[in-house]
């Protein structure tokens, strides 16, 4: 089991142990667990914590009452498999998958963007990657970007010449793109997933 894989229950119980963690200090009891997650027995609540252990995401003390320690927080964010315009910039209809992450792997984005060409290579950004996006509406001359381009969403590299703005592919046979657009995230991070 890997740590995309895990259940809604096994989410909740994480969440729950994340947040009994940060307001006391210690780790919940595994009653603690089964009652706020509304798990009956124990033993169920065990099964899950070591479900959640053989995903990574977790670490138990046989040794210790309240022996139960997080490695990770995971978070659920959404994949795109396009950046919708005019009906929000993230549409359900848009959204391929959820994937379970680490918050340490995907430093402040807001979503996952399913990259499509090669318009990128340059910049190491291969089709089918998935670039971490954080929403913002403006950026920074060099910052990659997210931007609306019509009702097309890209990724391109954001580039001032004098008092214009224009995005540039880190492609040579691709032409820069001076039309009006709309910045509506900055890239921020990269997964690429190897085999199937």
């Amino acid at each position: 089991m890997t740590a995309e894989a895990v259940t809604r229950l096994q989410r909740r119980i994480l969440d729950f142990i994340a947040s009994f963690l940060q307001e006391r200090g210690f780790p919940p009891t595994l009653g603690e667990i089964g009652e706020e997650c509304g798990v009956a027995n124990r033993s169920s609540v065990d099964y899950h914590l070591g479900a959640l252990e053989r995903a990574g995401l977790v670490r138990r003390s046989q040794s210790r009452h309240r022996g139960l320690e997080l490695l990770a927080h995971p978070f659920r964010l959404p994949v795109l498999g396009r950046v919708g315009a005019g009906r929000g910039l993230i549409a359900e209809e848009d959204v391929e998958e959820h994937l379970v992450l680490d918050k340490r792997i995907v430093r402040g984005a807001d979503f996952l963007l399913r990259v499509k060409g090669d318009s990128m290579i340059g910049a190491g950004i291969l089709e089918g990657d998935l670039v971490q996006v954080r929403r913002q509406s403006s950026g920074e001359d060099g910052d990659i970007v997210v931007a609306l381009v019509g009702e097309d969403g890209v990724v391109k590299r954001l580039r001032r010449g004098g008092h214009a703005w224009r995005l540039d592919s880190e492609n040579p046979k691709d032409a820069p793109i001076t039309a009006e657009f709309q910045v509506v995230g900055k890239v921020v991070g990269l997964i690429r997933r190897y085999g199937k």
